[in-house]
């Protein structure tokens, strides 16, 4: 049994030897060079070939022993041959690395990256599919990561508005065909928060690094070239700008709702999910599509929080540096004690008689002390003994509590509780009665958000068990919708359930 299903079993010990960084970089140029872009097969001679290129264009990934100076250049003969561009540069160490050349083309055989198929008299090297898999992603790896999240916030809107304008009397293929476009957008969400985590990851890195410097110096430099450079002038620029999470983020989850509360969009994109072969009946691709749009809606709420995490390692990471340069100053080799030691020379200079009349201009006053000359210290007093007592408490800011009493009382009323939907609920339907949610009347916002939460029950299904011991929630997509002040959403119906239906049946007895 193989550790992984489409890779070879030793196909990682490319990554954990000597030759490690010539491996990877060998493999990134056969990709780039054979494997992507124009199909192509090239022959044993050339991938040997390629190697060797790799080799020559960089030599600082062998070991020491490995050294084999200027290397001549090579060129691929007919059949199976490589001969050099230059006789005259022939020599021993450029026949060692063709040979070592050799040796990791035949290593990459066996441990499956790459595989030979005949074809007649023609041998020609092939990549099987999980290797293939495995190098485009290390490839993206290997590539600026703020390019490949490059205006994902405009295409997610400009996808939903698209789809958005789908009614059922458009027969136009290419306008239906939008409708793929919901999957499409709920997929670049998630890319775009894979970016997020990308960036957070990548400030740790910066983090680890500046700290793990030896001295000031290097400790800055690393700084600047990871973070200015590489992370704040790319990833940041890309965040901050294009694709700042708070850009459209409000009409992004106003899109998503209004397609999720019409049914006519709605059963356009069922009836092409359906057509594209990614659901099986109509009931099936509308769930479909509202899991979508829910996916997408519910990753647009929530992305602020992985936003102030970004920005809060930021400072952090900017206040450490700051505190350095701020101590290092303080020291013997920083500007302060430079400058100390230069006024004691000019000092030294002055009392000299050396330039008696020298003068300085600059505009620093000079010190004066705010206390009397003659003020004399107290008396030194015995050290009194330490006693032991409870620690006071820390002082009490009035208006943090108080917002702190809000913001709590925010959070309690924005999600509420499976007791608060079960009491809107009984307020609304009858003792042994049905309703239609195009009936109920909102007349606060703790009944519009009891209400929102009732409708994610009936769309979901997943309804606690507070409120499902007495009541059932089922969606109603045929009927027409609740259309009030408050909100437009698809109709669903609440019927009464549990112990009042047994009481019910009993009484019927």
């Amino acid at each position: 049994m193989t550790l992984f299903r489409h890779l070879h079993d030793d196909a990682f010990l490319a990554f954990s030897r000597d030759h490690k960084h010539l491996y990877a970089a060998c493999l990134l140029d056969l990709h780039e060079r054979f494997f992507s872009g124009a199909p192509s097969f090239p022959t044993p001679q050339q991938v040997v070939h390629a190697i060797y290129d790799v080799m020559r264009a960089n030599p600082v990934l062998w070991n020491e022993g490995d050294d084999f100076g200027s290397l001549p250049e090579m060129i691929s003969a007919r059949r199976r041959r490589i001969r050099k561009a230059d006789v005259a540069l022939a020599s021993e160490k450029g026949d060692k690395a063709l040979g070592l050349a050799r040796q990791l083309y035949a290593r990459l055989l066996v441990w499956g990256w790459l595989e030979e198929e005949e074809y007649g008299l023609r041998v020609t090297v092939d990549m099987a599919m999980g290797p293939l898999l495995v190098l485009q992603r290390l490839a993206s790896l290997n590539k600026d990561l703020s390019q490949r999240f490059g205006g994902l916030i405009v295409q997610i809107r400009l996808n939903l508005e698209a789809v958005e304008k789908l009614r059922p009397e458009i027969t136009d293929r290419k306008q239906r065909e939008a409708a793929l476009a919901v999957r499409e957008a709920r997929n670049q969400a998630d890319q775009f928060t894979k970016s997020l985590r990308a960036i957070l990851a990548d400030l740790k890195r910066v983090r680890r690094t500046v700290m793990e410097s030896k001295t000031v110096a290097t400790r800055l430099e690393a700084f600047f070239e990871e973070f200015i450079e590489q992370l704040l002038l790319k990833d940041f620029e890309s965040i901050l700008t294009v694709n700042h999470p708070y850009r459209f983020r409000d009409a992004i989850v106003d899109l998503a709702r209004r397609i999720s509360y019409s049914p006519e969009t709605m059963q356009v994109l069922a009836e092409e999910y359906i057509a594209s072969s990614m659901a099986a009946d109509i009931e099936d691709g509308r769930m479909a599509a509202a899991d979508d749009l829910l996916a997408i809606e519910s990753i647009f709420d929530q992305i602020g929080e992985m936003f102030d995490r970004i920005e809060a390692f930021r400072r952090q990471l900017e206040a450490r540096v700051r505190n350095t340069i701020k101590y290092a100053e303080r020291g013997g080799q920083g500007l302060v004690g430079r400058a100390g030691g230069l006024v004691r020379r000019l000092d030294a200079l002055l009392r000299d008689g050396r330039h008696h009349k020298a003068t300085i201009e600059w505009s620093i006053e000079p010190l004066r002390s705010p206390w009397s000359e003659h003020h004399q210290a107290p008396a030194r007093q015995p050290r009194r003994p330490v006693e032991a007592r409870e620690l006071a408490e820390p002082p009490s800011d009035p208006l943090y509590e108080l917002r702190k009493k809000l913001r709590l009382e925010y959070i309690a009323r924005i999600a509420p509780r499976p007791e608060d939907v079960r009491r809107f609920l009984e307020g609304q339907v009858p003792p042994f009665a049905t309703r239609e949610a195009r009936f109920m009347e909102i007349d606060t916002v703790d009944d519009f958000l009891a209400f929102d939460c009732a409708r994610r029950y009936a769309l979901t299904g997943e309804v606690p068990a507070q409120v499902a011991a007495g009541f059932e929630l089922e969606p109603c997509p045929d009927t027409p919708p609740h259309d009030s002040e408050w909100l437009r959403c698809a109709n669903f119906l609440v019927k009464r359930s549990g112990a009042l239906r047994k009481a019910r049946a009993a009484h019927a007895q």
